[in-house]
């Protein structure tokens, strides 16, 4: 049977300069939101650069002013109005190949982070070998303020990567991390001034393939991390947890308040369970409760408030 033809590519941009592949996302209007055509053309850039015996590594970024801000929200809307769930997980399992073949790249590959790294973005960024961040660069979950849950792997690689109670918290939260504090917690590995960006990504992508990460100690995020490995979703949300009054334990808990009932208790449950299994088995428990999550009122009336861009947070209904 004969290959399939190449993709065009529309959606993603390849640069092979001086050894180095740059893969760039190259939705910029619409703020570098994947879409399912996406993922072939991601695939087919990927694999160019894993074939060429020139390129010794890769550089994934997002064309315009941010990284990726996620998934592209109107996709999931007409799939659940149309109720067509199977769709959506089609599109969460192509993100999980693509994402499992970056983080399985036989050469180093290097996030070129600057602006937003949002649900879906954050994702991406998690598959790499490094992170290298602008210092406006932000990180964040935001799916459970949308009724919903990170789909492309983010519920096994953040617990991986920041430690559970961490993950928790970005998860159940939506807090939007700042360069810095991302730095702090492990997501990041350097931050750089703008004009240093593109040359330490190079420089990194071009070296040895990296060691593995190790999660630096904060102890500046100690007691965010003890609330939420003590605690869970539902009491975080009730507000039915010890904070000791203390500001920033009050505000994480005020922020859990706000989230999707249904959602917070799907994600935690995959976390749980999936800190108990086996990587690749674990990812499968993402895919498992798409079906759930995204037939929720909540995930409908999130995703159209966030669409609306209307001020505050939806109302929630739990059902």
């Amino acid at each position: 049977m004969s290959a399939p033809p190449p993709v065009a590519l529309s959606l993603v941009k390849l640069d092979i300069t001086e050894g180095i592949a740059t893969i760039t996302v190259n939705r910029p209007e619409a703020l570098n939101a994947i879409t399912p055509a996406c993922f072939p053309q991601l695939q087919q850039a990927l694999d160019e650069a894993i074939a060429n015996p020139e390129v010794r590594g890769i550089v994934l970024g997002g064309e315009g002013k941010v990284f990726i801000v996620g998934a592209d929200v109107n996709f999931f809307i007409r799939n659940i109005e149309a109720n067509d769930i199977p769709r959506i997980i089609q599109f969460s399992l192509a993100g999980h190949r693509f994402l499992n073949a970056l983080d399985n790249a036989p050469k180093p590959v290097v996030a070129r982070v600057h602006g937003a790294a949002l649900g879906g973005g954050l994702e991406f960024a998690l598959a790499c070998d490094r992170v290298i961040a602008s210092p406006g660069a932000s990180f964040g979950f935001p799916e459970t303020g949308l009724g919903i849950f990170p789909g492309f792997g983010g519920t096994q690689r953040a617990p991986r990567t920041v430690g559970m109670a961490l993950a928790k918290w970005l998860i159940y939260t939506g807090k939007t991390l700042s360069a810095n504090d991302a730095l702090k917690i492990g997501i990041v590995d350097h931050v750089v001034p703008n004009d240093q960006l593109d040359e330490v990504c190079r420089g990194i992508a071009a070296g040895p393939f990296p060691p593995p990460k190790r999660r630096p100690r904060s102890p500046e995020f100690a007691g965010i991390e003890k609330l939420f490995a003590e605690n869970r979703a539902e009491n975080l949300r009730l507000g039915v947890v010890e904070t000791n009054s203390d500001p920033n334990l009050l505000r994480a808990v005020k922020q859990v308040g706000t989230k999707a009932p249904l959602a917070l208790r799907i994600v935690e449950r995959i976390i749980d369970e999936g800190a108990e299994q086996p990587f690749i088995d674990a990812l499968k428990l993402e895919i498992a409760y798409v079906t759930e999550v995204f037939s929720t009122s909540d995930a409908l009336l999130g995703l159209k408030f966030r669409v609306g861009r209307t001020l505050g947070n939806p109302e929630f209904q739990g059902r």
